[in-house]
């Protein structure tokens, strides 16, 4: 895979797999069908970034939490050549896993630098202003409120005047629309019931329990999620306090949509 893939809509799909490993993607789209076009909203939004605001620069420091499969990753590289991915988490595992992957696309691994820190922990040893760019996708949600918080507010300091903040994750809306979100999500997780039968009456038994499983475990991840999550109003309220503005919200997909806000100033 070259640089030149990033652009071409035919090497798309094939690209997620590649960076998935094949059948976990083919499992992941059965119930989330959006996720692609939800993954490549983030990479839109730093595309349109950098169209406004960064033309004179040479390269454009982007820094990501948690890559999980690269996926995120890869979008962010496909916005712009001059983009050099900063990318950090604290699963060895994983990310050897993503570096792995990454080490098979030529050029890439020169833009992408794989950090296996805490993220906390990471943004407290970087300078100020740092960063043209932070983006994620799927990982703040995970977070505790209080660490989330601390987290945000580091991001904005480590953030040039001037730059962006972009997190594709769950959002909550209000009262009965939430609901309504969550309860679709549910829904979509049915749909593992009429694969896993489908494969049953194939006569392949393991897959059948293979995909229940995966239902069990999304729903409740799905629930526990609820524990931790963050409203829209709560981080446009957080981006205030933030010195964080322009704020745009993107196309929501039940739980989930992108948030794009920028650092008040101009860029250095």
């Amino acid at each position: 895979m070259t640089d030149n893939d990033l652009e071409k809509n035919s090497a798309y799909d094939a690209r997620f797999s590649e960076a998935l490993g094949g059948s976990e993607y083919e499992d992941l789209l059965i119930a989330i069908e959006y996720y692609n076009e939800f993954q490549a909203e983030t990479g839109k939004a730093l595309q349109k970034y950098i169209a406004e605001h960064c033309q004179d620069q040479d390269n454009i420091k982007v820094l990501e939490a948690g890559p999980g499969t690269g996926i995120t990753t890869l979008e962010l590289l496909k916005a712009d050549p001059r983009v050099k991915v900063t990318s950090v988490d604290n699963e060895p595992k994983m990310l050897d896993a993503v570096k792995a992957r990454f080490a098979k696309m030529e050029s890439l691994p020169e833009r992408v630098e794989f950090v296996l820190a805490d993220i906390l922990g990471y943004l407290e040893a970087q300078e100020d202003g740092t960063f043209d760019a932070f983006a994620s996708v799927y990982t703040l949600h995970n977070f505790t409120p209080a660490f989330r918080r601390q987290v945000i507010e580091l991001i904005a300091k480590k953030l040039k005047q001037g730059g962006v903040f972009i997190n594709g994750d769950k959002y909550a809306e209000e009262g009965e629309l939430h609901q309504k979100d969550y309860a679709s999500e549910i829904a979509n997780y049915g749909k593992f019931d009429i694969a896993a039968d489908k494969a049953e009456r194939a006569g392949d038994t393991a897959r059948a329990a293979h995909l229940r499983k995966i239902k069990e475990e999304w729903i409740a991840h799905c629930a526990e999620d609820e524990k931790n999550k963050i409203t829209v109003e709560e981080q446009n309220k957080m981006f205030e306090e933030l010195g964080l503005g322009d704020v745009e919200w993107g196309k929501r997909f039940d739980l989930v949509t992108t948030v794009k806000a920028i650092k008040k100033g101009k860029t250095e």
